[in-house]
């Protein structure tokens, strides 16, 4: 083989990797962003309210129809 043609080769296969790896990257970026790991800490979630020894009190999930409805009234 060719000097030249080795070398085209070559870097045909070392771009397949490159873009695996890109790919793969991408990937685990995503995934840490869905899971809130772009987030600040003041933006994550977080309970609003306290009891007195400083245990936080669970919030009640808004269901659907809550969900809509604030939706509605801001709109």
């Amino acid at each position: 083989m060719r000097p030249q043609a080795q070398k085209r080769s070559w870097l045909a296969g070392t771009g397949h990797a490159h873009g695996e790896l890109t790919s793969m990257e991408r990937y685990r970026r995503s995934q840490r962003l869905a899971s809130g790991g772009g987030l600040r800490a003041a933006d994550r979630p977080h309970p609003l309210e306290f009891d007195e020894s400083g245990f936080p009190i669970p919030q009640r999930s808004p269901t659907f129809i809550d969900r809509v409805a604030r939706l509605l009234r801001s709109g």
